[in-house]
């Protein structure tokens, strides 16, 4: 090998020794009481002859562990018992360390020692963690409906280190936290939950949540309000028909109450207590068939812990019983109302809405051409003089015509006498053929116009085409 292909050997050894240190997690984290594993992956091409681990004490170090090949493995002291490698192998010194406490918090050094590099090492720092202890109590007063704020739950998360994060879920109230730090560094930490009680909160649910870095999962534990409150009494029973001669009715004494009822009592306000009556459990049933006698004000008196509460109801006994109107008349009854109200308003609605003109036999029109659709009413309307008018002027357009056929060339007007077509032979004959069609045609739609235009073209009658003629 040539001195060159020593240099650079030697070289790449010295920079594979150097990169290659053995591979650890910087920091890791440790919980008390617990176990914890120290990664140290050792990836080097070179021999390796030693693996230890090493505990710092500012400058100075405090060995653990030893790993050789040839001697085998040696746990220093008073980690014996707590400490073991993880594998049996020189080139992964992950050790595992048991029941974690507070001194175990500081540097490690994972150590190898390889040949012909000598020595590579790296540094972990463990922080110790203590899970809190969590608990959750009730108030040290009850809860009573109607007073001032008290404390519902208390929620402790003791000697945690750092310390615990303390939450509360229900919605019901506040919460007011407080915290003691003490020598070895843990927290605790105390939360509790105010609420001003009132008896609807009783049986809501309150959570207690605490969460820390050393829990996997937050903590969560509940309670369940307890309320307590003086007796609600409501007396029921009485359908407004108790009639003379009526059998086997009776009066309920309903009562909520927390604490329970201690005694529930029947009185009546007149003091009497007519025959027949019993008093079981919360009723007061009437033995006997009804009389004026059981005519009267009932009163029931209800007593717990915090207090007495009584509610009354007066029964009136008649000569006989009223007839009740069933829920199918009424069901009835209603419907009939809503029909009616819906017809009616039907009604007026025809009534305020304007109607169109409906269109008369004579204002029928089929759709013909512009030029042969009749006159609108408008036109209809016009005076005799101004119809008249208008015929003349029609009239001496056709005079103009005839004298324009008078000066024609003499051919034309031979061609014109052999076929006899004059207008008046034309008019003759268009109005023989409307009177053989239209009978009352003539005297309905002629008019005779030669009297005041003698001049005329033809016999001087005009025709005006009815609407009917287009339907």
């Amino acid at each position: 090998m040539s001195f060159q292909e020593e240099s650079l050997s030697f070289l790449s050894s010295f920079q594979r020794g150097t990169l290659a240190g053995p591979i650890v997690d910087p920091h890791v984290t440790a919980v008390w009481g617990k176990k914890v594993a120290l990664k140290c992956i050792i990836d080097v091409n070179e021999t390796i002859t030693q693996v230890s681990w090493e505990k710092m004490h500012g400058k100075n170090s405090e060995t653990i562990a030893v790993h050789h090949p040839e001697y085998g493995i040696s746990i220093q002291g008073k980690y014996q018992g707590r400490v073991s490698f993880k594998n049996y192998s020189l080139t992964d010194a992950t050790i595992v360390l048991k029941n974690v406490s507070f001194s175990d918090a500081g540097e490690y050094i994972c150590k190898a020692v390889t040949f012909p590099l000598g020595n590579a090492q790296s540094s972990i720092t463990v922080t110790v963690l203590v899970e809190p202890v969590v608990s959750l109590t009730k108030g040290p007063n009850p809860l009573i409906d109607g007073a001032n704020q008290t404390t519902a739950a208390i929620c402790t998360a003791a000697t945690g280190k750092p310390a615990a994060e303390i939450d509360w879920e229900g919605g019901l109230g506040e919460m007011e936290s407080s915290s003691t730090l003490f020598p070895n560094e843990t927290v605790t930490v105390v939360s509790q939950y105010n609420i001003v009680p009132t008896r609807f909160a009783r049986g809501r649910r309150i959570t207690c949540i605490v969460k820390h870095p050393a829990l996997e999962k937050e903590i969560r534990y509940s309670h369940v309000l307890d309320i307590q409150y003086a007796p609600e009494v409501s007396v029921t029973g009485y359908d407004g028909n108790w009639f003379v001669g009526r059998e086997n009715v009776q009066l309920r004494c309903n009562a909520d109450a927390n604490p329970l009822p201690m005694e529930l009592m029947w009185t009546r306000l007149d003091g009497q207590w007519p025959e027949g009556l019993l008093s079981v459990n919360n009723t007061l049933q009437f033995t006997s068939p009804l009389t004026y006698n059981y005519t009267g004000t009932y009163i029931c008196k209800v007593t717990n812990a915090l207090g007495q509460r009584t509610d009354q109801k007066t029964i009136y006994i008649s000569d006989v019983p009223f007839k009740q109107t069933s829920s199918v008349a009424v069901a009835g009854a209603v419907i009939g109302a809503v029909l009616a109200l819906f017809i009616i308003t039907i009604f007026v609605t025809v009534l305020l809405t304007p109607r169109k003109k409906r269109p008369s036999y004579l204002d029928k029109v089929i759709d013909l051409p512009p030029t042969q659709k009749p006159s609108s009413c408008e036109e209809r309307a016009f005076s005799v003089p101004q119809k008249e008018a208008m015929l003349q002027k029609e009239h001496f357009a056709l005079q103009s015509q005839c004298g324009e056929r008078d000066t024609g060339s003499l051919q034309h007007m031979k061609a014109m006498n052999g076929r006899q077509l004059t207008c008046e032979a034309e008019e003759l004959q268009e109005e023989q053929s409307l009177q053989h069609i239209y009978p009352v045609y003539q005297h309905t739609y002629y008019k005779n116009w030669s009297s005041r235009h003698p001049q005329s073209f033809g016999p001087g009658k005009v025709y005006i085409n009815p609407r009917e003629h287009y339907v």
